[in-house]
């Protein structure tokens, strides 16, 4: 009985959040990976907030758009071939919701795999990260892209160690 009190809730909630919202943010990590893969950190600004929190995992927060940009570059150097490939994505649109029944705020969790792909007296060699992002979302006033929808703050959370050849990963990288 208590369960059909809550039904319509349920209903009317679901009624208010806006699908093209939810596939606007998978959206984002899509394009991220593709940005990422490319080495065209300008475009990142269409990811990401331009006050963006990012924790890269065991390390400090990385602040801003530009430092975030910075951190990539490390992470990605050009000549480093590597393939970041976005699975799971589990989003959560928040209230409140405008009356068109788009949210400004969202949380999700972002399954990824990263590898890295051997050239030159390395190739035929990979090194695979397994990983996951927890996210935050802001509706922004750029609507020139995804709908508004900025990562305004992400953790990267890694399971284990990587898989494969570490000689793969950028020298600075190496521990």
């Amino acid at each position: 009985m208590q369960l059909l009190f809550l039904l319509p809730l349920f209903v009317f909630s679901l009624a208010l959040c806006s699908p093209s919202d939810v596939l606007y943010i998978k959206k984002l990590s899509a394009d991220e990976a593709q940005l990422l893969d490319v080495k065209d950190f300008a475009g990142l600004v269409n990811i990401f907030t331009t006050n963006v929190t990012y924790n890269p995992g065991g390390g400090p927060n990385v602040y801003g758009i530009d430092s975030v940009r910075a951190l990539f570059a490390t992470v990605f150097p050009q000549g480093v071939i590597s393939q970041n490939t976005i699975s799971t994505e589990t989003i959560t649109l928040s209230p409140p919701f405008d009356e068109q029944g788009a949210a400004g705020t969202a949380t999700g969790v972002v399954y990824t795999t990263t590898t890295y792909v051997g050239q030159g007296d390395l190739a035929g060699q990979a090194l695979v990260f397994f990983a996951k992002y927890v996210d935050k979302y802001t509706k922004t006033g750029n609507f020139a892209s995804h709908g508004g929808w900025r990562i305004s703050e992400r953790i990267f959370v890694g399971f284990g160690e990587p898989v494969g050849n570490r000689d793969l990963l950028p020298p600075s990288l190496r521990g």
